[in-house]
């Protein structure tokens, strides 16, 4: 009975010197790391209309990502491209290969990039630290085009900071 008590005794302590240690730390420079990649029909199976779910896990130590103002123009102004572009968070570069070779595949439109906008993800409290899984759909209906054998996404992550993640390269997803 007595080793029992100090057993307990000194798994409480073990226990209470884990939960006060301190949060994780990670850079304040965004990281990614490749999750999955899978497609999802629209609706019904019939009409082909598909997207992609990419998935991909991140951290930032100051947790600021997403943006601040929700309220950021809309308005794609060519003269002004790289400016309309910093409204972006989710950087998402398609590509497809052919013959061997992957090519950068460009949106249709260029004022309707694959890119995406996060909200503020920023965490209440005194611990911004954030980690966790960021999922997006790519719509898929336009794509691929002719003799492509597999396709590959490439995804960057910017924080409000500016400071941007490495381009991470996603695994190839085979085409039949």
């Amino acid at each position: 009975m007595r080793y029992t008590k100090i057993l307990l005794l000194i798994g409480l302590i073990f226990t209470s010197a884990l939960a006060c240690e301190q949060d994780q730390k990670f850079d304040d420079i965004p990281s990614l790391t490749w999750r999955k990649a899978e497609f999802r029909f629209l609706g019904d199976t019939a009409d082909n209309r598909r997207v992609v779910d990419l998935t991909v896990y991140f951290t930032d130590g100051d947790g600021d990502v997403g943006r601040a103002d929700e309220n950021s123009s809309d308005t794609c102004n060519l003269a002004d491209y790289d400016r309309f572009l910093e409204r972006y968070d989710l950087f998402i570069y398609y590509y497809e290969r052919v013959n061997g070779q992957y090519r950068e595949v460009e949106p249709a439109d260029s004022c309707f990039p694959f890119h995406n906008i996060l909200p503020n993800l920023t965490p209440k409290g005194q611990n911004k630290t954030l980690e966790g899984e960021i999922t997006t759909p790519f719509d898929y209906a336009n794509y691929p085009e002719n003799n492509t054998d597999s396709i590959r996404f490439e995804i960057l992550l910017r924080d409000r900071s500016g400071n941007e993640s490495q381009r991470l390269i996603g695994k190839p997803i085979a085409l039949n």
